[in-house]
């Protein structure tokens, strides 16, 4: 759904633009053996999901075939459009399949893997949010520790709410990668999963372009369907290169947004016919 397009562009825009000052009270920790022991080296690994076998335009009654029964549903409607959201706890990569009118409109890899149902507080912080927006809403922290490893600023902000568990946020240059319950620094925290597309999706290969979008599927095989982006945006996540998209994925004007990690598809969303001028203002 173009919702989810959206609110993506806005935030990795408006929070790319951002910085906020070090202040008095950060803690500089000078090495990576503070409190949580020596962090596990950068690591990716490619890994099969139920999820690549999902598409664009994938009819509804052949989700549950694919992935099984979903742990939470939500059900809303939009502009006359009835839209379901099913949610996936899948391991190590979480799923959000979005179903707009019956069919796949967008489907979203949590990266990160943050269970927001184990934290006292603190779920509206997100991952990729800029450490402005988390002082914003957080307030300042009691602890905030920094380290340099492997070539990358890491923060650990440490929040304190009497009555609660105490909890941790880490950010990766500037951006949240984590948060957790307790104090200690994850020490997996720049290891993560990407999805491993089988290639059975691509078996009907006579189908639409449109219909042949699914995770797993690297830049280059988009950028053969859909040619050159219309608009991209550049960023980082756990200290790898990520990139925005956005492609038209039909001559009759339609668009589509795709969010790549390490030149990995991890989710996409259908823009449906709006104008990309209004897709990049954010209207409506």
């Amino acid at each position: 759904m173009k919702e989810f397009c959206l609110v993506l562009l806005s935030a990795i825009l408006a929070l790319l633009a951002e910085q906020v000052p070090v202040s008095a009270q950060q803690l500089a920790v000078p090495n990576e053996t503070a409190q949580a022991g020596v962090l596990l080296p950068p690591h990716i690994e490619r890994v099969p999901t139920p999820a690549t076998r999902l598409y664009m335009g994938m009819p509804e009654a052949d989700i549950e075939r694919t992935m099984g029964a979903a742990a939470e549903v939500a059900t809303s409607d939009s502009a006359g459009v009835r839209i379901r959201v099913l949610g996936y706890r899948l391991t190590p990569i979480p799923a959000k399949i979005t179903i707009s009118d019956g069919r796949v409109s967008g489907v979203r890899l949590d990266i990160a893997a943050v269970d927001d149902r184990e934290l006292p507080y603190g779920r509206s912080v997100s991952p990729g949010m800029h450490r402005m927006a988390v002082l914003r809403m957080m307030g300042t922290p009691a602890e905030d520790r920094f380290q340099e490893s492997f070539g990358m600023k890491i923060e650990h902000m440490i929040f304190v709410r009497a009555g609660h568990a105490d909890l941790s946020v880490v950010l990766i240059g500037d951006r949240v990668v984590t948060k957790k319950v307790g104090r200690a620094m994850p020490q997996d925290v720049v290891a993560f999963s990407l999805p491993l597309a089988t290639g059975g999706v691509d078996q009907g290969i006579e189908r639409p372009r449109r219909t042949r979008i699914h995770l797993g599927m690297s830049m280059a095989d988009a950028q053969a369907l859909f040619g050159a982006p219309k608009h991209s945006v550049s960023y980082t996540f756990m200290g790898q290169p990520a990139e925005y998209r956005i492609y038209e994925t039909d001559r009759n004007g339609s668009f589509a947004c795709f969010d790549f990690i390490d030149e990995v598809l991890v989710g996409f969303s259908d823009g449906g016919r709006l104008p990309l001028n209004q897709i990049l203002s954010g209207a409506d």
